[in-house]
């Protein structure tokens, strides 16, 4: 035989072998799509690997990265998110290297995907928008349409920005309709329908992930079921809704039917022969896989052993979540019916404190005005209606302060001027106000309303008992609320005056009860200056 012809039966022999590992690889990836659609992800992962041993026994650049982007696949479908983003960079190496175009924005595109699971936002945008910029100007609406759904999940999970995350689910609903890929419309149905659940629109966010399933068990995409239903029990749950249980066990029954037939322990024992037997023949790796084949009874049981505990732990979780919904909403009911308690009580003390005593020495005086001389009638009869004015006054202030939930400074400050102004209209002591209200603060009315009856308790006790002739009230607001109440009266000695004053009393107990602080001082013969602030 001429040397000639030895050359061109090797260059035949090359050929047939190349087109015969070919024709075997593309077998074992049909079989493989199989496998994973039936949810065997772990089958899939091995008949990938296997594709992988046959591609780089081929040494032909784009089989290789191909296959390591499918082994990455699987293993993100098996839980382990380093193997697969490891073989997705591999993937990625080799297709730059080798410049395999058809390719990029798939790698692309999962490895974006991982980051988003592992929420590291910036990486995960700048893959997917890779691969955005790569799509842009073709036609492969159903990649289109999976990218931004994945950019959409970072927005709604990561970011927590639904308005940009609808931006891109109004995108993935367009492409994946022009695609007429069932899968990518349930996929970014069931978009939709998170992003309505986050928005709290739990009656839309039902009608939208019942329509992602029935896409998913029209092709009977098992994962997607589980996904759609998993999302449906979110929402049951935070609505109590009573189909909530049936949902449940909807979901745990799909999650059983998964025949797992080779666990986690055979992936990991199949990964260590594909690493240390790489280079060995074809007939070496076919025995290895009989022998981890013989292993699948042992391997089942376990699995069972292992998804049985799985589901209960599911159930207990289920149920804990529940538990702990009731247990909040119990809560809350019992410190809204706290709250109302004690907003009665504050009401019937400011009643009882302000409008009682003068109540009760109106009725004691009509009871004197009968027997006593025309001049002390008259006396009375002024004293009466000086007291209904003010009981008139104290109601109007207690109402005002009810009817508004939040009391601003530049309110409470008006109040004290016009309370000011009628407390000394026949007096001819002297009161300045002065204001420095740089952020005009909001209180809690109750807390406004203590704040301005400490105040009246001062004002009263400056002008009756200190003999006062100036008053100085200073108020001033930024971040805190501080009010400082000047007087240049007889002064006391604070050690002197007894710990039941009525007075002193008061102002202590709505202190307390509104966190105000308080600080005095007091000089004899020159004045008493009091600070609060809240």
């Amino acid at each position: 035989m001429k040397k000639h012809q030895i050359i061109l039966l090797f260059i035949f022999g090359v050929f047939f072998h190349t087109l015969n590992s070919q024709n075997q690889i593309q077998e074992i990836y049909k079989k493989s799509a199989q496998e994973f659609k039936i949810g065997k992800y772990d089958d899939a992962l091995i008949s990938n690997i296997n594709a992988l041993k046959l591609a780089e026994q081929s040494k032909i650049c784009d089989q290789i990265a191909y296959a390591y982007l499918q082994v990455g696949k699987m293993q993100y479908y098996n839980k382990d998110r380093r193997q697969a983003l490891s073989y997705f960079f591999k993937s990625k190496t080799l297709a730059d290297s080798c410049k395999i175009d058809s390719i990029q924005h798939i790698v692309n595109h999962n490895i974006g995907a991982m980051y988003v699971e592992l929420r590291i936002t910036d990486s995960a945008l700048f893959y997917l928008n890779t691969t955005l910029n790569i799509l842009k100007s073709t036609n492969k609406y159903a990649d289109l349409s999976k990218v931004n759904s994945v950019i959409a999940d970072l927005y709604l999970v990561n970011n927590r920005d639904y308005v940009v995350a609808e931006k891109y689910i109004i995108e993935a609903e367009k492409y994946a309709h022009k695609s007429n890929n069932i899968t990518w419309v349930a996929f970014a149905k069931m978009k939709r329908g998170i992003l309505l659940e986050r928005l709290k629109k739990y009656d839309a966010a039902l009608d939208t992930l019942n329509s992602a399933l029935k896409l998913y068990n029209q092709i009977g995409a098992v994962e997607g079921r589980l996904y759609a239903i998993w999302i449906m029990m979110d929402v049951m749950l935070a609505t109590n809704d009573t189909n909530a249980r049936s949902t449940i066990s909807k979901y745990i029954s799909i999650k059983d039917s998964l025949y797992r037939v080779e666990g986690t322990n055979k992936i990991a024992e199949y990964k260590t022969i594909y690493e240390t037997e790489k280079k060995e023949t074809e007939n070496t790796i076919l025995q290895q896989d009989n022998i981890l084949k013989q292993s699948k009874i042992d391997q089942r049981n376990k699995t069972i052993i292992v998804l049985a505990i799985g589901i209960l732990l599911i159930v207990f979780i289920v149920i804990w979540r529940i538990n702990i919904i009731n247990l909040k909403k119990k809560q809350k009911e019992l410190e809204t019916t706290q709250a109302i308690q004690q907003e009665k009580q504050r009401i019937s003390r400011d009643l009882h404190d302000n409008v009682g005593g003068q109540l009760s020495y109106i009725l004691y005086s009509l009871e004197d005005i009968k027997n006593d001389d025309k001049q002390k009638r008259v006396e009375l009869s002024n004293n009466i209606n000086e007291s209904v004015r003010q009981v008139i006054s104290n109601l109007r202030e207690t109402i005002w302060a009810i009817n508004e939930e939040d009391l601003s400074v530049t309110d409470l400050s008006d109040k004290l001027k016009m309370y000011t102004r009628q407390l000394f209209k026949n007096s001819k002591a002297k009161v300045s106000f002065n204001e420095t209200i740089i952020e005009d603060i909001k209180l809690k009315s109750a807390v406004g309303l203590n704040l301005f009856r400490m105040c009246q308790e001062i004002i009263n006790n400056a002008f009756k008992y200190a003999q006062a002739a100036e008053l100085t009230i200073i108020i001033r607001a930024q971040e805190q609320v501080e009010i400082e109440i000047s007087d240049n009266g007889v002064g006391f000695n604070i050690s002197d005056v007894p710990e039941d004053s009525y007075g002193l009393k008061n102002i202590a107990s709505r202190a307390e009860e509104s966190n105000i602080t308080i600080n005095s001082s007091s000089v004899i013969a020159q004045g008493t200056t009091y600070l609060l602030v809240v």
